[in-house]
């Protein structure tokens, strides 16, 4: 079966609504027939019937008349894509049909996608380089017969009718929409169709530590980690451990983190918050889980051991290292760096304000060339082990994680914090090109979508 990438251009063409003018080369390239019959058109899970024309280009051009596109759920602008002929089965196939699903606010003109917006514009352009349909929904866009979603046109998002997809991203930032009944029906749409879709779900910080826990050769690299379920069990940490956190289990970009500090005087207390910096001493453990008790009632909460990070210039310092995976057991590192602290903070977070450096460039600060690629490659190698566990046992299916780790001064790496939906604002960018997570996202869908038309198959 031959594959072609095409330009598709709508066009109310003399031969009629039903026909699809295609060039000569094309034809060959295909080995489409040249019998005048009725030829099936399919994408996604629309289908019609058209008459295939040729016309005298040389390009791999194809011309649709609009209303065909429209039955076809496809946009009335040019675009490429994809095509397919199956010869035993007489039909034309346009895709794979990829789509993202996050929240979007459809009110702000012109429609943006806040955080991703930059990625989900290199997601586009990936596409597009692959002959992917590529689009942009909400669970408000989705509907069993017919759904819309948002295409990148001429530089900015338009909302249209588009197919079904044949592989989802899921990058719904909210836990609750996650949990929502709309999302449960359109998993379960998905289910029925076959439909792959990843990252899964969300998985909180004690459900990460449990599963990496139980695989043998990482616990060496997890800091002590308790669910805070009373009072005791914070008594015994903070006793155990000179400095630990207190992590609300569903956080995200360094936010609600505590830290408490044992000092010959009680207790230390220092909560960072995107408004400020609150330092607080208390002189009994009583008086400090008083303090804390109106907060970490609201959510659950870990208490985690405090490692003594690397710091670079004086300041705490973490990596981000990105994972993709390449098919159903294999998995990569696509990117990483070091994460270095803003003043007077001890979460090394973008979102915070804190500064992006090359690894090895970060490690070199604290150790000889041979020891920072030494570790520079542990970091790797500890996060690929970290994938492959989570990807096994957390049920569902996992495309990407972000992983946090730390090092402490003699070089041993620590497993800091996992994330299903990592920032996308913590890759180097060399150029204006797409970043190579945006490439690894493309291509596992591309691996989804051929992999489910084969078993269909």
């Amino acid at each position: 079966m031959n594959i072609e990438k095409i330009a598709v251009s709508p066009r109310f063409t003399s031969h009629g609504r039903n026909s699809i003018q295609i060039s000569y080369s094309l034809r060959a390239k295909l080995s489409l027939p040249f019998s005048s019959g009725l030829v099936k058109v399919m994408c996604g899970r629309n289908s019609i019937f058209a008459k295939i024309v040729c016309m005298n280009e040389e390009h791999t051009h194809v011309s649709i008349h609009q209303e065909l596109l429209k039955e076809l759920s496809l946009p009335a602008y040019p675009f490429k894509i994809s095509i397919k002929y199956d010869s035993q089965k007489r039909w034309l196939e346009l895709g794979p049909v990829v789509a993202v699903l996050t929240e979007i606010d459809a009110a702000e003109k012109p429609v943006s996608l806040g955080s991703i917006d930059s990625f989900c514009r290199e997601l586009a352009s990936c596409s597009a380089e692959k002959g992917i349909f590529f689009y942009v929904f909400s669970l408000s866009d989705y509907h069993q017969e017919k759904m819309n979603g948002y295409t990148l046109n001429q530089n900015e998002w338009q909302e249209c009718s588009v197919p079904h997809p044949s592989a989802v991203h899921n990058r719904i930032h909210s836990r609750t929409l996650e949990q929502s009944e709309d999302f449960l029906r359109m998993t379960a749409d998905f289910i029925q169709h076959k439909v792959p879709y990843f990252n899964d779900r969300f998985l909180n910080k004690w459900e990460v530590h449990q599963i990496l826990n139980a695989t043998p050769h990482l616990t060496p690299f997890l800091p002590k980690s308790e669910l805070l379920s009373s009072k005791t069990v914070l008594e015994t940490m903070v006793h155990l451990y000179p400095v630990v956190f207190l992590k609300p289990i569903n956080g995200s970009q360094g936010k609600r983190i505590f830290r408490i500090c044992l000092t010959d005087e009680g207790y230390e207390l220092d909560y960072s918050t995107f408004s400020g910096h609150l330092l607080r001493d208390y002189l009994s453990f009583d008086d400090l889980f008083q303090s804390l008790l109106p907060r970490i009632k609201k959510e659950a909460f870990i208490v985690q051991e405090g490692i003594e990070l690397l710091t670079y210039e004086k300041k705490p310092m973490d990596f981000r290292i990105l994972c993709h995976k390449r098919n159903y057991s294999q998995w990569k590192i696509s990117s990483g760096v070091a994460r270095v602290s803003a003043e007077n903070q001890f979460v090394a977070n973008i979102a915070r304000g804190g500064s992006l450096y090359k690894i090895r460039e970060a490690l070199s600060a604290s150790f000889e060339l041979s020891e920072a690629a030494h570790i520079s490659k542990l970091l790797n190698e500890l996060s690929l082990e970290i994938a492959e566990a989570l990807g096994k046992y957390a049920g569902g299916l996992y495309g990407e994680f972000g992983m946090d780790l730390a090092v402490d001064s003699g070089g041993h790496p620590w497993i800091i914090e996992v994330n299903t939906k990592p920032s996308k604002n913590t890759e180097e960018r060399k150029s204006l090109a797409a970043r190579p997570s945006a490439r690894s996202i493309i291509d596992y869908c591309l691996f989804l979508s051929e992999a489910h038309q084969d078993e269909a198959h």
